[in-house]
Formats: C-alpha cells, structure tokens, sequence
C-alpha cells in the first residue's frame, strides 16, 4: 500500500493521527530542503524515529540524559564493532550487555521520537510517504528487534500532545534549536582504537598529488533538492519521446506554480496506483489535495478522519490501465456503490481509459457524481503525453467549477460563517461579515442601509473586479411600490429584478448576465435596518441555497441586537 502527500497540505499532526486511527504498520519517510526523516509504526504505534539532524542519536540521547556515562558507550561502540557481521543495533547492545535499562531506554527513545516530530513541525513545505512493505533497519532508530521480544508500543496521541507542548514552548521562548534542547552535541564516534589519528588515516599525506578542481560545495543540498515532476517521473516516462515528455513536465510544473484558490473546508483523496495520476492530480488541486493512495479497501478511515476535521473529501478512484485492473471491473463498480451509501454527501468521481464505455455506464449508474478520462499509454500509445495534458485541463476545469458549488462542504462552511458572525462587537463588522458570506455563492453584493426614505449603498465586493471590496455611491428613493419595499416588509427575495431595481442599481453597476438576483433583509429589535443585495455578474446563474442565507441574515440580526443591548448596559452603567 502506498500513503503519501504533501506537508503543506496535510500537516504531520494529521498525517500521525490519520496512521494511529487506521493502525498502519510501516515507515512514514517526511523529507524536506532539510533532508530527511522517519517515523517507524506498527500497528498505529510510533515505535522508533531517524532525526535528520545526524547529531540526534538515542547514545548521545541517553548519555545528555544522564542515563549512560561516556564510558559505557564508548564500550557498547567498541563492543559493536568487534561483532563484526553479528553486530547488534547499539542499544540492543547496551541493554543486554546491562549498561543501560529497558525503562530508561524507553524514555530516551520517546523523547527522540517527540524531537523528530518537533523538528518536522518546523517545516513549512515537505513531503510524506508511508511504505507498508519497509521497515528500516539501522543503528539510528531501530532499537527494538524482534530478538528482544519486546513489544513496543508508546502512547502516539501522548507522545504527539508532548511534541506539540514542546514545539509551543520553544517556539515561544526562541529556543527552538536542537543545541538549545539537547545541549551542545558531544564528538561521540565509533573507533577500533585509541591510537593517535596520522595524516595518512585522514588521507592528507598525498595532499600535493590531488588534483585541484573546485569543490562542489552544495552537494548536501543537492541530495535534497525539493521534489519536482520531471525527477518524480522520470523512470515513469521512460520511453516516452523527449520532447513530448518535456511539454509534459513543463505544463505540470506550470499548473504546480499556479495560484491557487483558497481552501473552502474541501479536500481532494485520490486512490490510485499511477504515479503519473498522482502527479497530474496533486498538480490541479493545489492545497485541496489531502492525499494519495492505493488501498481502496482501506480509504474509508481517511474520509472519516477528514470529516472529522470539517473537511468534506471529493473522493477520486482512478480505474487504472485495463491491464492492471485484470479481473477487478466488478469490485471497482461495487467499491463505487458502498461509497455512495456509506457516504451519502460525498461527490465521487472516477477516472476511466478511452476504452471503458461499459463501466463508464455502469459507474454512472451507482450515482456518482462524474465520470472523467484518464490517459491510456496502452489504448493510445502515440499521444499519450498529449492525451495526458488535455485530460488534467479537465479535470482542473470539474474541481474548478466543483469548489464554486454550494453543496460542496456547505454546512462546514455555514457552520463556521454563522460561529463567525456571533463573535463580532459591531453592527458595521456584522452587516461586512454577512456580505462576504453571501459573497461565496454570488459574484457581486451591495449592502443597502435604509436611511429615512432612501437606500444607500455602502460597501460592494466584486463590483470593480472580482473579489475585491469597494464603496459604492448610489442613493435609492424607496417612494414607490417595488421589490425594494417588499422585502423593506420583512422578506427575502430570489428572482427576476424589478423595473426600479435596473433603473437605479443596474444602470450603476452594469446589467447582470442572469436577471435573478437576491435581496435579504437585515433586521435589528424587529425593524429592517438594511438590505443585502447579489447577482451572479457575468455568470449566467447559479444555485444559491436562498434558505441558509436567510438564517444567516437573521443570525446577523439578532448578533447585532445583543451587541446594541451591551452598549446600552454599559452607557447606563457608566
């Protein structure tokens, strides 16, 4: 099974939770411009680490710990050595030779587990990739073999909360270094014996024989050079022609340094076993892509884990090359039906070859929310890079148009409008607030504030260009009948706009592609104080849910009662 993302997406604390809830066993390998480390689970436990700072070693660990003296582990490093093709991890050597006990090497190994995790808390960008089928075996991190007959399994939600207080602390005092938690590191090496190093032990007594060439002096950076397509997908591509591999690359990494829009609660699992799908995918989703993985069997304690963090997933099964998927059509259609009933508000989409007519229809008839092409090297060797861009352009177009849907993670999103709204201390803030809610499912809206017997307009959010907010000069007599007095009245309205309403507003901020527009009252202690007005702009329509809006308006309302009502006590109290 295959389990990878990025860090800037899914952060570590997730990516830990996620394996302790679904009992993975394997290695979690994290890597960064910083290098790289591992975290070893079995069974969901956290059993051992690899720091990438090659300093932080369960010796030296153990030794600024005060529960081993320099002595005893330069002993366990001679004694190492000297076993030869025998040797033994070197805490399993210093626990069975008695120079440390098994508790005291517990500790030592939790609290370089919590140090890894801290480090990797620091990193703002980074990779992540279990591999059910490693587990490393080094002197670095594996202390506890199988010979030992001991099962190791430390609390991983304690020692993730540690971490966590760790991270808080040394952020907040500036001491967030490895000499700042562990001291400066002692020069403890491994040698046969204590004989006085020569030049020709260094190499240095040939010195003038070298040759002088200039030294490459980012080698160690190079070894961890951010990720990128082309080196990702290099044996991918193998025997793809150069040129098209290249206008492959180059428009993958273009989509990657796209901007992207932000993250409205939703959240992009992809189950594949396709590299080049992973890469395509992760590249058009930007931060909504959570994850990648191969065990369809198993993706069901990932959704549950994203709706649990408010993220509604859009779930992507990628049906593979016809060869790989053998006898497997029937599970996948089945697999498409048990997501659909297990999880009812979840959209489901599935990649399918040129080919697939047959389970493109019966995809469909599960009720899945679409079905999209995928490649196929197989069916259309000739334009397979080709074909390649054009279907990631779709499938960047669906979740474009997907995130604008207002069934996508829509009580998420309402749930935390409506918290949002009830925190504000001014009427101003509130009647702002609820326009930039109402703003997430029509292009343009105008705050209206009744003044006597006019509206006048306030502040606007896409009236100048999309997205931006700006003061609108406009003042409506409300004189004669119109949908301006109807919903002065007390109630919303969606529809077509009135004569009045593109006479005075259209003709000031340009005629709406659709004629439906939204006008919303905002009430304080039972009296309608101002209106909220949308359009869908150059948009031909859309479908807003008019209902919610409507209880956020009155949410709003009352929000703007209670924050009135304080300022009333206070002045009496003053």
């Amino acid at each position: 099974m295959s389990f990878d993302g990025d860090l800037e997406h899914l952060p570590i604390v997730d990516v830990i939770q996620l394996l302790h809830a679904t009992g993975k066993s394997g290695t979690l390998t994290l890597r960064s411009l910083k290098g790289e480390s591992q975290l070893v689970f079995h069974n969901g436990y956290i059993v051992s680490a690899n720091h990438v700072n090659n300093s932080v070693r369960i010796g030296q660990i153990l030794l600024d710990m005060g529960k081993i003296s320099e002595q005893e582990l330069d002993s366990a490093l001679h004694e190492q050595q000297r076993a030869g093709s025998h040797r033994k991890p070197i805490i399993q050597t210093m626990i069975e030779g008695g120079r440390v006990q098994t508790e005291a090497a517990y500790q030592g190994l939790e609290a370089l587990i919590e140090m890894t995790i801290v480090e990797i808390l620091t990193w703002t960008k980074g990779t992540f990739s279990l591999d059910v089928n490693k587990i490393f075996v080094s002197d670095e991190y594996r202390y506890f073999p199988e010979q030992l007959k001991k099962e190791i399994q430390l609390n991983t939600q304690s020692v993730l909360m540690d971490a966590l207080r760790i991270y808080d602390e040394r952020k907040r005092d500036g001491t967030l270094t490895i000499e700042a938690m562990f001291g400066p590191a002692r020069n403890v090496v491994s040698r046969e014996s204590d004989a006085e190093i020569s030049d020709a032990d260094l190499g240095l007594d040939a010195l003038d024989d070298l040759e002088r060439v200039i030294p490459q002096v980012f080698t160690g950076l190079s070894a961890f050079e951010p990720d990128s397509p082309s080196r990702r997908l290099q044996q991918v591509l193998a025997g793809v022609p150069a040129e098209e591999q290249q206008r492959l690359l180059s428009y993958l990494e273009g989509v990657t340094a796209a901007p992207q829009a932000p993250g409205d609660g939703t959240g992009v699992i992809l189950v594949t076993g396709d590299k080049l799908v992973r890469e395509c995918v992760s590249a058009v989703c930007g931060p909504h892509f959570l994850l990648a993985t191969d065990d369809a069997a198993g993706v069901d304690p990932i959704i549950d884990h994203s709706l649990s963090k408010g993220r509604v997933p859009l779930l992507l099964l990628d049906a593979g090359e016809p060869s790989s998927r053998g006898s497997a059509r029937e599970g996948l259609v089945a697999l498409l039906q048990q997501k659909r009933e297990k999880y009812p508000e979840l959209a489901v989409v599935l990649l399918t070859c040129p080919g697939d007519y047959q389970l493109n229809v019966r995809a469909l008839q599960t009720g899945i929310s679409a079905v999209l092409p995928r490649s196929s090297r197989e069916e259309r060797p000739e334009s397979f890079a080709a074909d390649t861009i054009e279907c990631t352009r779709a499938l960047d177009r669906y979740l474009k148009e997907a995130r604008t849907e207002p069934g996508q993670g829509l009580l998420q999103q309402f749930k935390r409008q409506f918290l949002a709204l009830a925190e504000q201390r001014e009427p101003a803030e509130v009647t702002f607030l609820l326009l930039q809610a109402i703003s997430a499912f029509f292009d343009r809206v105008v705050t209206l504030v009744l003044v006597r017997s006019e509206l006048i307009a306030e502040r606007g959010i896409g009236i100048s260009e999309a997205g931006a907010t700006s003061t609108v000069k406009l003042r409506i007599p409300i004189s004669e009948p119109s949908l301006f007095q109807q919903v002065l009245a007390g109630e919303s309205y969606y529809g077509n706009a009135d004569p009045l309403l593109r006479a005075t507003l259209f003709d000031t901020i340009g005629t709406p592609a659709s004629p439906k527009v939204l006008l919303l009252p905002v009430k304080s202690f039972g009296r309608v104080i101002a209106l909220i007005y949308g359009d869908f702009g150059a948009r031909a329509g859309g479908a807003p849910r008019a209902e919610l809006l409507e209880i956020l308006a009155l949410h709003a309302g009352l929000v703007i009662d209670n924050v009135l009502y304080r300022k009333r006590c206070a002045q009496k109290a003053g």
